[in-house]
């Protein structure tokens, strides 16, 4: 525990052994709490001080060494490809920002739609042609790139601070932005007391006709399999399917149709649309059953053969940087950092669940 005293273990000379030769296990391990009866001599407390202050020292540099290097070798690369599906003007916003940062850097990107860009990546990877320092595409996409063998892993130093629903464990990609499906109701057509507080609910007899889903929604029904297991999740949408739910195509649509008054309840109803309306006056608002899982963030990630892999993962830093979210909330976007300010209140405290997309990724080309 933190404030304690604490021991350590002399080497079999009689000294401290050198940093260098104790592993951070090894030097965790030797030192043990003392109790008020176990006295340690002032030599070996000063000791200790030194080793622990040369730990702290190796820890708090490590991420400040990592982004040097990477600026040293972007410096002697310089120039910086980004290949993207993101909106033009909230890509623009970021990289001037980086350009700034990064004046010696000459920031080329190119924008395509999502299948677009799959077909283009493939396609240039394939002939031998690595032109993409660094790719900023819808998640289905990345970990499909993954699942294809197309992007190198890369544990940037500001990814700690991405939540851990938004970022893989390997380190393959992390989540900019993202966004969430919420229950959005119309409050002439379903009271605060009477709207479902759990997925089971939507089948209740006065729910019937009264949903309006997304027609492409392939997210929450992978969700929803997740969540219940595979038999059980089959088993509820079957029935979620006999309550006659209106199926419509876009989720702006979804929302629109919402306040409207043309159904009750929208359970994949994105929570900035619906909030959106609901402050301008809109006779809407919004659940969440939790735990919920997060839209497919938008994902930054490092080709495998990337020809400048230092500039890429420099932009990588920058993207997940509190600078660079601080931007995207400027945008009304829903930054990925948990420090960074939330667009919409109350948005922070929704428990996600953490689901394997990388294993699901086959799902999502099944129910599409």
């Amino acid at each position: 525990p933190v404030g304690l005293p604490l021991r350590c273990r002399l080497d079999s000379g009689g000294g401290f052994a050198p940093l260098d030769s104790v592993g951070p296990n090894l030097f965790m391990s030797a030192c043990i709490p003392l109790s008020a009866a176990d006295n340690a001599s002032p030599l070996c407390r000063i000791g200790l001080f030194a080793v622990a202050l040369s730990v702290l020292l190796v820890l708090f540099s490590r991420p400040l060494r990592a982004a040097h290097e990477s600026g040293s070798g972007a410096q002697e690369e310089k120039k910086f490809v980004l290949y993207h599906t993101t909106g033009i003007d909230d890509t623009q916003q970021i990289l001037d920002r980086f350009r700034k940062r990064y004046p010696f850097l000459q920031v080329e990107n190119q924008r395509l739609s999502s299948p677009k860009m799959i077909q283009r990546i493939s396609t240039e990877i394939r002939a031998g042609r690595n032109l993409a320092d660094a790719y900023l595409i819808s998640g289905l996409q990345t970990w499909l790139l993954k699942d294809m063998g197309y992007l190198a892993p890369y544990s940037s130093p500001e990814r700690e601070k991405i939540r851990p629903a938004l970022r893989d464990r390997q380190g393959y990609w992390t989540g900019v932005l993202w966004n969430l499906g919420v229950l959005g109701y119309n409050t002439k057509m379903a009271t605060a007391g009477a709207v479902p507080k759990k997925w089971e609910d939507l089948l209740q007899p006065r729910w019937k006709g009264q949903i309006g889903l997304e027609a492409e929604d392939v997210s929450w029904y992978v969700f929803i399999l997740d969540l219940m297991g595979k038999e059980k999740g089959k088993a509820f949408l079957t029935q979620l399917a006999r309550q006659q739910p209106q199926v419509r195509s876009g989720h702006n649509l979804i929302v629109q149709l919402l306040t409207a008054g043309e159904f009750a309840l929208a359970p994949t109803a994105r929570v900035h649309r619906v909030e959106d309306a609901r402050r301008e006056g809109a006779p809407v608002n919004w659940v969440a059953i939790e735990p919920l899982a997060p839209e497919p963030p938008v994902c930054i990630s490092l080709p495998k053969n990337a020809p400048r892999p230092s500039a890429g993962k420099l932009f990588i830093d920058f993207i997940l940087s509190a600078e660079a979210q601080e931007i995207l909330y400027q945008l009304k976007r829903i930054p990925s950092r948990v420090d960074a300010p939330q667009p919409i209140p109350g948005l922070a405290k929704i428990k996600l669940l953490e689901i394997e997309h990388d294993e699901n990724v086959k799902d999502y080309g099944r129910y599409a």
